[in-house]
């Protein structure tokens, strides 16, 4: 079955051995998210598999296959599909400013990404 310019994002897609998917989004929330397992023969070209982990015999031709590990501060409306919340001083955090008055820490400011692994 050829699947073109499908929106699979956040959920494993229905597969066959040898199913082709073309210009399709299968982008999950965590990285390494197992797609299609126990298929095989499978063709994915120009797709977004953002934090996707396909089968190991699986063809891919132009494809985003970047992973990366969300923030849940960054990505609110993400954590009702299922992305984890994270901690206030989590490990996307990227810079801490504290304010001050009179010596006495009143906030904390923190500064964070997405990371790419």
């Amino acid at each position: 079955m050829i699947h073109n310019k499908k929106n699979y994002a956040f959920r494993d897609p229905e597969c066959d051995n040898g199913d082709v998917f073309e210009y399709c989004n299968l982008t999950q929330l965590v990285p390494n998210t197992v797609l299609c397992e126990g298929t095989t023969a499978l063709v994915f070209r120009n797709c977004n598999l953002c934090n996707c982990l396909l089968p190991s015999d699986a063809k891919v031709e132009h494809c985003n296959t970047t992973q990366v590990s969300r923030c849940s501060h960054l990505h609110l409306e993400w954590i009702a599909r299922g992305l984890t919340e994270c901690v206030e001083d989590c490990v996307h955090v990227t810079e801490v400013e504290t304010v001050e008055v009179g010596g006495v820490v009143i906030d904390t400011i923190y500064t964070r990404e997405d990371a790419v692994q």
